[in-house]
């Protein structure tokens, strides 16, 4: 019989220990939150850019739970062939995710240069361990930033509703006149109303009909697939 209870009590001993270190691995886990880069690259033109410095905000996000205090993360700058920029064009500031949130921003200081008038330079950025967050998923834990002061045009999905249908960067400079917007996404037109983005488009062509009358000739397409074309407004 004492061999019986004996036997009862190891096992439920070795149960209760098994338990509790199942229970710490879980709360080990759930005390190391870990960031991922929500895009897997990011392009910027200094072409509406004054200044010659421009601070670019890096969406992040967290797997874990928020905190009720401000948290941040480190990155490093990987020396591979993603990277272009020498230290003098950059600048990394903070990454940092706000009390209570599950998303952050990494803040990075791109500088404008002669150089980039011809060509742009990137910079491949990883995540690191800090006091407050582990390495994320490993297919999102770096990210490339790009700048250029060319021209960089934006995906043209909604554009085609309301300026033009085709991309080129000559009708993006007129997007960029005549909207004082450097994109239109669905954010944008949300933004903005179906009435503001109508009147967006019909001041896009009205610098449209009013080029060609002043010229004398259309204002045509100049790169892209349809360089060469006129450039036909939606209003």
């Amino acid at each position: 019989m004492k061999n019986i209870i004996y036997t009862i009590f190891s096992m439920t001993l070795c149960l209760v220990l098994v338990m509790s270190c199942e229970k710490d691995e879980i709360d080990n886990f759930s005390a190391a939150p870990a960031i991922n880069f929500v895009n897997d690259s990011i392009q910027y033109s200094f072409i509406q850019e004054v200044s010659n410095e421009y601070i670019l905000e890096v969406p992040v996000a967290i797997i874990g739970n928020t905190a009720d205090y401000d948290r941040y993360f480190n990155v490093e700058v990987l020396d591979d062939e993603l990277t272009t920029a020498t230290t003098d064009l950059y600048e990394i500031i903070e990454g940092k995710v706000p009390a209570g949130e599950f998303t952050g921003n990494l803040l990075v200081k791109l500088k404008k240069s002669p150089i980039l008038d011809d060509t742009s330079v990137s910079i491949h950025i990883a995540s690191m361990t800090s006091d407050d967050f582990v390495i994320g998923n490993t297919e999102s834990n770096t990210t490339k930033l790009i700048w250029t002061n060319k021209i960089v045009i934006p995906a043209w999905r909604y554009f085609g509703f309301f300026f033009t249908r085709y991309s080129s960067s000559a009708a993006y400079r007129v997007f960029l006149a005549t909207t004082g917007l450097t994109d239109f996404s669905i954010t944008d037109y949300r933004a903005v109303g179906p009435t503001g983005a109508q009147a967006l488009g019909k001041a896009f062509g009205d610098y449209i009909r009013q080029y060609e009358i002043d010229n004398g000739t259309p204002l045509l397409h100049d790169d892209g697939d349809h360089a060469g074309e006129v450039i036909v407004p939606i209003y």
